[in-house]
């Protein structure tokens, strides 16, 4: 691993308490899993940074402050209650979102005005056409067909890299049933 991918890991890891992890080429599933229980973990408005990304953003009213005076549309000032609350979860979402994406995927999604926009965006350019994902499932599929335990390995090894597997399709949304997984660890060995 060169020192420009390993910074680039390490970066990629560095999800804390303030900040979400980094988005990475070939892993939005995990990235996007990631970033919710991100999301989740903040106490006071995760409710509200959730209905963002599967809602959309507070969608202002028109107001009549009284009945002498015009109907207005709604401004920041006038928003209380649950709905300051979102509309702020707004604006700290695109934030998270937006420091959580590499540079070339921030050039894409930049003009969105919406957090869900720009959520929708990020999963389309990362997952790609309904060809990628067919593409995907061609690869997963025939990884899986052909596996097999590779001579003078140890058993913890092939394991270990079944695992693997398992774990990239259950990311990748691909379910198999258990007994074609136990048959096929089975016949490998």
């Amino acid at each position: 691993m060169s020192t420009s991918s390993a910074h680039q890991q390490s970066l990629a890891d560095a999800g804390s308490e303030t900040r979400p992890s980094m988005l990475e080429r070939r892993s939005y599933i995990p990235w996007a899993s990631r970033f919710r229980r991100y999301l989740n973990r903040k106490r006071g408005n995760q409710k509200f940074l959730n209905h963002s990304i599967d809602v959309g953003p507070y969608q202002f009213k028109t107001i009549q402050p009284d009945t002498n005076r015009d109907p207005r549309p709604e401004t920041e000032d006038d928003l209380t209650g649950d709905a300051l609350k979102q509309y702020k979860a707004d604006i700290e979402e695109m934030d998270l979102i937006l420091i959580s994406i590499p540079n070339d995927i921030y050039n894409y999604v930049d003009s969105c005005q919406t957090t869900r926009e720009m959520w929708l965006r990020v999963k389309h350019l990362m997952q790609g056409t309904a060809l990628t994902v067919v593409d995907r499932e061609t690869r997963f599929t025939n990884e899986f067909d052909q596996f097999i335990a590779e001579p003078g390995k140890s058993l913890v090894s092939v394991y270990n890299r079944f695992a693997q597997l398992m774990n990239d399709l259950k990311q990748n949304k691909f379910d198999l049933p258990t007994v074609t997984i136990n048959t096929k660890i089975l016949n490998c060995l």
